[in-house]
C-alpha cells in the first residue's frame, strides 16, 4: 500500500469515528519557547490539554509535519545510519480532549491496523508503562493479546513528555515483530525495548494525565486526554514490506534524483555511500519544509539547527559528488512530491533553492579548510586517537563546524572527541556573552479568581480594582511606599504583545497619586504593570490605568502601515513574499520577509506609491471575530510566530486589499496613517530581507529633515533643488582628484626622503635594520615604502607613522633574513613593553597603538642585538 492511500485511509477512519480533521500546523511552534520545532502532532493542541483553550470539537485527527533535530527529541546523529530515524517525518495522530481515554484509544489503534491496513495480529506486540495495569488489562482482556506479547517497560520507553515542561503521561506502544532476521544476537532477550530493528514501533498512544513543571514535578491535568502518533514513514515500511524507510515511496523519488545527479546507482553502493544517499534524502525533506515555514539559517536557536542540518548534508554530498548544486537540486524533488499536501512549498520553491545554494556555497570553502585542519589534528594526536575540546571548539567557532560533524568525521577515522571539554568551552563563551537567567515570573502561579480583562481595544483609560500585587516575585496584600511592585487590575487597557507591536507605556492613578509605568508584561496570562509605589497601596484599591495616547496612536499608524506594506509587497513582488518577523514601534516599523532577489529602487518606489495610494483612499479598517477556517476562506494571512485559536480569531480587513489575522491595535481608517516612507531595505541572509519604514509624524519629520538638508545644499551650491545630487557628485569627483594629487605629491616627497633613509640603515648581527618615525603617512604608503626598501636591500625595516593622536606601524622582514628573527616573539614584546598591538604574518607585523616611546628605535635595536641570530 502506497503512502497516499495510507494517508486517505487514516483520515477516513477517524472522521468516520467522529474526529475533526485538522490541518498540520507550522514546523515553527507559535509562541512556545519550550520547543525548537514542532516535534509531535499534539504541539498545536498543547493549550487544550492544559485547559487554556477550548475548541468546538473534542476529537481531532491530523497528519502533522514534524522535525526532531534539536533539544529533547533529537534524531540528527542517527539519520543515515539506521533504517528508521529521520529528522523530518509526518506524524499521523488522533486526539481526545476530555472525551475518550485508554479503552477507546487502544481499540481505535487496533482496528485501524488490523482492519483498515490488514496487518496480522500475530505480528503485533504492545508495551505499557510498568505501573499502568489498566492498559495492560485492556490489551489482554479487550483486545485478546497474549500476555507474552504485552511488555511492561520503564519511564524511558513508555512515559512521554513533549519537552522539559508541559503535558505528559504514560503511554502504550504498538510494535511490529519483523522477524529474527532483523534482530540481534540475543534472540531470547530481544523485545520492544531492544535497540535492534526487529521490533519496529509504529504507534504511540500517550495518555495525557500530567503537566510537568519547571522543577520536574508532575501536576495532575484537569482535563485528561489522548495523544497518539503513528509515523507515516514507519507504517509505509511495513505496508510496503521494505527494510528501511529510505526504500519506501516517500523517499524513492529523492533517491532516484540523487542517482541521476551523481551517476551512482544506490543499490550498488557500499554501506557508507548508501548512508550518504539516506542523509541527503532526509535532510532535503527537513530543510525544504523548514525554510518553507519561515526558518532561516543563523548562528543561534532554530536557525542554527537548520544550518547544522544543511552543513551535515554538505559533508555527505561531498562523498557522492563535487557538484555544489546537488543538495539544492533535491529540494525541487521534495517540492514536487509534497506540495500536494503542503501547497506553501510550491510558492516558496525558488526561495528554498536560493537559501540552500547560498548556505552550501558559503560552507564549501570552510568545509575544505576544516577537513585539512582536522587532518592536522589527527596527526598531532595519533597516539591518543582523540580530538581535544579546544580543537573541536576552534573548528566550531572559527570554521562553523557543528560538533556533530566533528564527531562524525572523527569517528570515520577511528578517533574520539572530548565532548565534555567542548561543552565547557561553550559554557565559558556563553557566560562571557551574558546569557540571560531564567525569569521566575514566567511560571508564576495564581489563584483562578485572579484574572485581568483587556479593555485597550475600546479605551485608553480604565477605572478598575487592584486584584493582585507582586513584590520580589511574591504575592502580597499591600506594598509600602517607594517599592518596586507589579500591579494587576481586574481590567486594564495596556496592550502587551501581538502582531509584533511593542507594549504600551502610560501611568497609573491610585488615589490622589499619579505614577508612571516602568514596564508592562504578561505574568501567566495576566496583564501586569510595574511601578515604584508612590504611597502604600493594597489589593482592593481603586486604580485608573492610562495609556500614553501619543505612543499608542503612533503605534497604531505603524501597525496598520505594516499590514499595507505586506499587501503591497505581495502585489508588487509576488506571492513568494512571506512574513518572517515584524516589529511595530511608535517611531518606526520593521518588516522581515522571505524574498530571493534584491529589491530594485524602482520596485521600492512602486511599493511606497501603492501604500500611500491606499492611505489617500481613507479605507475603513474593519475588525471581525471569526473562525480560522472562515478567515482563510477570505484570504487572511497569519502573522509569523503568533498563536491562534482556530475557533476564535481576530481578522483585520482593509477592504480586501489587506486581510490579516492580528491581535494588535489599528487605526479606524487608512487615512489616519498620514504618509508612508521606506527608510531601509536590506538583506538579512540569503532569501530573507528587511524593510524599515516610518508613517505619520515620523514620515513628516523625515520629510522636513531631508527637505531642509536639500534646501541648504541647494543654497550652498547655488543650484536648484533637483540639481543638488549632480552638484554633490561633481564635488565628490573633484575632491577625489585633489586627494589623488595630494597622494602623488606625498609619494614624491617620501621617494626623495627614501634615499636619505637608506643611508641610515645599520647592521645588527649581520641583519640590515632601519627604524623610521613619520607623520601622517597611511598604511598603504608604509607598505609601499617597506616593499621598495626590501627590493633594493633585504633586511628588517620598522616604519611608524603618527596620525590623529594614534600611531600605526609596519615591521617588515625580507629576503634571506626571514629566519633571523622570531616575529611572533617580537610582536609579543611590542605589545607587552610598548602597548603596540599587531597582527603577524610570515614576514611582517602590522598594527598600531595610542602612542609610542620616543626612544622606541633604540629599544628595538637593543632587542635585536639580543634576539637576532
Amino acid at each position: 500500500m502506497k503512502s497516499p492511500e495510507i494517508r486517505s485511509r487514516f483520515f477516513e477512519f477517524f472522521i468516520k469515528n467522529g474526529h475533526e480533521k485538522v490541518s498540520s500546523s507550522s514546523l515553527i511552534p507559535a509562541q512556545d519557547p519550550t520547543l525548537l520545532f514542532t516535534n509531535a502532532g499534539m504541539n498545536q493542541f498543547k493549550d487544550i490539554f492544559l485547559g487554556l483553550e477550548k475548541r468546538s470539537y473534542s476529537r481531532a485527527v491530523s497528519i502533522q509535519k514534524c522535525v526532531r533535530a534539536g533539544g529533547k527529541h533529537n534524531d540528527l546523529d542517527n539519520v543515515g545510519f539506521t533504517q528508521r530515524h529521520c529528522t523530518f517525518f509526518e506524524m499521523m495522530g488522533n486526539f481526545s480532549f476530555g472525551d475518550y481515554f485508554k479503552k477507546e484509544a487502544i481499540q481505535y489503534a487496533w482496528d485501524f491496523l488490523t482492519k483498515e491496513l490488514a496487518l496480522s495480529p500475530a505480528n503485533l506486540h504492545a508495551s505499557v508503562f510498568e505501573t499502568d495495569d489498566e492498559s495492560y488489562d485492556l490489551w489482554h482482556t479487550m483486545i485478546g493479546l497474549p500476555t507474552e506479547k504485552i511488555h511492561r517497560l520503564g519511564e524511558k520507553e513508555n512515559f512521554w513528555s513533549m519537552g522539559d515542561v508541559g503535558p505528559c503521561g504514560p503511554c502504550t506502544e504498538l510494535h511490529v515483530d519483523r522477524g529474527p532476521q532483523f534482530g540481534c544476537a540475543d534472540d531470547a532477550g530481544c523485545g520492544p525495548a531492544c535497540e535492534c530493528d526487529r521490533f519496529l514501533e509504529i504507534w504511540n498512544l500517550v495518555f495525557m494525565q500530567f503537566d510537568r513543571q519547571s522543577d520536574g514535578s508532575l501536576k495532575e491535568l484537569k482535563h485528561k486526554g489522548v495523544d497518539t502518533g503513528a509515523g507515516l514513514e514507519r507504517i509505509s515500511v511495513i505496508m510496503q514490506n521494505k527494510e528501511s524507510v529510505f526504500q519506501t515511496d516517500l523517499f524513492e523519488p529523492i533517491i532516484k534524483k540523487t542517482e541521476q545527479l551523481t551517476g551512482k546507482h544506490y543499490a550498488a553502493q557500499p554501506a557508507d555511500l548508501k548512508a550518504a544517499f539516506h542523509v541527503l534524502a532526509d535532510h532535503a525533506r527537513s530543510t525544504t519544509l523548514l525554510i518553507s515555514d519561515g526558518c532561516a539559517p543563523s548562528n543561534d536557536g532554530r536557525g542554527y539547527v537548520l544550518r547544522k542540518i544543511i552543513r551535515r548534508a554538505a559533508l555527505f554530498a561531498q562523498k557522492l559528488s563535487d557538484d555544489l548544486t546537488l543538495f539544492p537540486e533535491l529540494s525541487r524533488t521534495v517540492v514536487n512530491d509534497l506540495s500536494v499536501y503542503y501547497p506553501e512549498l510550491a510558492a516558496h520553491a525558488c526561495l528554498i533553492y536560493e537559501v540552500l545554494s547560498s548556505e552550501i556555497k558559503k560552507f564549501a570553502h570552510n568545509l575544505v579548510r576544516g577537513q585539512h585542519i582536522l587532518q592536522e589534528y589527527f596527526k598531532e594526536s595519533a597516539h591518543l586517537k582523540i580530538i581535544t575540546g579546544q580543537q573541536a571548539f576552534k573548528m566550531y567557532d572559527t570554521y562553523g563546524f557543528p560538533l556533530e560533524l566533528i564527531v562524525l568525521m572523527a569517528q570515520e577515522k577511528g578517533y574520539a572527541v572530548d565532548e565534555k571539554g567542548f561543552a565547557l568551552m561553550m559554557q565559558d563563551q556563553k557566560a562571557q556573552s551574558g546569557k540571560k537567567t531564567a525569569d521566575p515570573l514566567d511560571h508564576f502561579e495564581f489563584d483562578e479568581s485572579i484574572k485581568t480583562t483587556f479593555t485597550g481595544y475600546e479605551e485608553l483609560a480604565t477605572i478598575s480594582t487592584i486584584n493582585a500585587l507582586i513584590v520580589q516575585d511574591r504575592l502580597v496584600q499591600s506594598a509600602p511606599a517607594d517599592t518596586l511592585c507589579w500591579v494587576l487590575a481586574e481590567k486594564s487597557p495596556y496592550f502587551i504583545v501581538g502582531g509584533g507591536q511593542v507594549p504600551d507605556t502610560g501611568w497609573l492613578v491610585i488615589g490622589d497619586k499619579t505614577v508612571n509605568l516602568l514596564k508592562v508584561r504578561y505574568i501567566n496570562g495576566r496583564i501586569a504593570a510595574q511601578i515604584k509605589t508612590p504611597a502604600v497601596i493594597s489589593v482592593g484599591d481603586t486604580v485608573t490605568s492610562h495609556v500614553d495616547p501619543i505612543w499608542r496612536t503612533n503605534a497604531m499608524k505603524n501597525h496598520t502601515g505594516t499590514h499595507l506594506l505586506q499587501a503591497a509587497l505581495i502585489d508588487i513582488l509576488g506571492k513568494t513574499v512571506k512574513q518572517s518577523g515584524s516589529l511595530v514601534h511608535p517611531d518606526y516599523l520593521r518588516f522581515d520577509f522571505t524574498y530571493h532577489e534584491n529589491i530594485s529602487s524602482e520596485n521600492i518606489k512602486k511599493i511606497e506609491d501603492l501604500v500611500n495610494a491606499k492611505i489617500r483612499e481613507n479605507i475603513p479598517v474593519s475588525i471581525e471575530y471569526t473562525t480560522m477556517r472562515e478567515a482563510v476562506k477570505q484570504g487572511a494571512l497569519a502573522f509569523f510566530g503568533d498563536k491562534y485559536n482556530p475557533e476564535h480569531v481576530r481578522m483585520v480587513n482593509v477592504n480586501h486589499f489587506s486581510v490579516e489575522l492580528c491581535g494588535g491595535t489599528h487605526v479606524p481608517t487608512t487615512g489616519a496613517i498620514g504618509a508612508f516612507k521606506i527608510t531601509e531595505s536590506t538583506a538579512l541572509s540569503s532569501g530573507h530581507r528587511r524593510i524599515v519604514a516610518v508613517t505619520g509624524p515620523g514620515a513628516i519629520d523625515l520629510f522636513q529633515e531631508t527637505f531642509t538638508i536639500v534646501k541648504n545644499l541647494s543654497q550652498e551650491f547655488k543650484v536648484k533643488r533637483e540639481n543638488v545630487v549632480e552638484s554633490t557628485l561633481k564635488l565628490k569627483n573633484h575632491n577625489k582628484e585633489l586627494l589623488s594629487e595630494v597622494r602623488m605629491l606625498k609619494k614624491q616627497i617620501w621617494h626623495t626622503q627614501l634615499e636619505t633613509y637608506k643611508k641610515q640603515i645599520t647592521t645588527i648581527n649581520t641583519l640590515p635594520f632601519l627604524y623610521v618615525a613619520l607623520n601622517n603617512v597611511s598604511n598603504e604608503d608604509l607598505r609601499e615604502m617597506a616593499t621598495e626598501l626590501s627590493q633594493q636591500q633585504p633586511g628588517f625595516y620598522f616604519l611608524l607613522s603618527s596620525i590623529d593622536n594614534r600611531c600605526i606601524f609596519l615591521a617588515n622582514l625580507s629576503g634571506e633574513f626571514l629566519n633571523k628573527l622570531d616575529l611572533k616573539q617580537f610582536a609579543t614584546w611590542l605589545k607587552d613593553k610598548h602597548s603596540l598591538h599587531g597582527g603577524t604574518t610570515k614576514n611582517s607585523i602590522r598594527g598600531g597603538g595610542e602612542s609610542f616611546d620616543a626612544n622606541l628605535g633604540d629599544r628595538i635595536k637593543g632587542w635585536l642585538e639580543k634576539h637576532s641570530n
